[in-house]
């Protein structure tokens, strides 16, 4: 059993969570979020906390872009909770640029009073440090979360993610180059057209793919979260 949690991808993550959090790197600030307890391999899905969220941003590049909006929305039991649901504008204001203006319509206008870049990505981590974060190409929110905290790419998020683009990916394998742009994953799985480039509408998009593909992988029987992250 021991041998087998080296090669285990969710162990491995929680073991450099708590390297991270013994480290200097760690401030006060995010500390209590590196704390909490994270789910196992052989935990069952529908007993984490879960959460999908989505970013807009000035571009998909974190080194000269920047978050511009964050919206989110919880799973309960394997079911999507509206109720739970968020949406904030991010005061990026002066870094906007006219191509993704175009794209996700959001103005300097609407960020003047939005939260300040730390503070939104801080009060994101309250939400949804300890359990698990779905995502559709993880590259971009999980890059841009360090950025903004001034963490380096090596140092570890305390949150185990899921991405819907990497499962899909897997799903389709056996297909050259499947298409799994998040837009035609629904196209393709039969689900209603939605407004894109808005955080919350995207983060709740990603979730009932999710909630597709969870069927794909397990049928009827339970989930557990060490399958589903090896997809990721």
């Amino acid at each position: 059993m021991e041998i087998l949690k080296l090669f285990d991808r969710i162990e491995k993550h929680r073991k450099q969570c708590k390297k991270f959090l013994s480290s200097s790197r760690c401030t006060d600030e995010i500390r209590p979020f590196y704390e909490r307890e994270l789910p196992a391999s052989d935990s069952f899905i529908d007993e984490c906390k879960f959460t999908s969220i989505d970013f807009e941003t000035t571009g998909v590049d974190p080194k000269d872009n920047y978050i511009l909006s964050i919206g989110g929305i919880g799973l309960v039991r394997n079911s999507i909770d509206f109720n739970t649901s968020f949406h904030y504008f991010v005061n990026n204001s002066k870094y906007i640029k006219k191509d993704s203006a175009v794209i996700n319509q959001i103005t300097p206008e609407q960020l003047i009073d939005g939260k300040d870049p730390v503070v939104a990505v801080v009060e994101l981590l309250e939400k949804i440090s300890g359990g698990i974060v779905l995502v559709h190409c993880k590259y971009i929110e999980m890059n841009f979360i360090k950025k903004t905290l001034g963490l380096e790419e090596k140092d570890p998020l305390p949150f185990i993610v899921f991405d819907t683009m990497s499962i899909e990916k897997n799903l389709r394998r056996s297909e050259p180059n499947p298409d799994v742009r998040l837009v035609s994953i629904r196209e393709k799985r039969g689900f209603p057209a939605y407004e894109a480039h808005n955080a919350l509408v995207d983060s709740l998009a990603t979730a009932e793919v999710f909630l597709a593909q969870l069927k794909d992988l397990f049928g009827n029987k339970r989930a557990t979260v060490g399958p589903v992250a090896e997809r990721s």
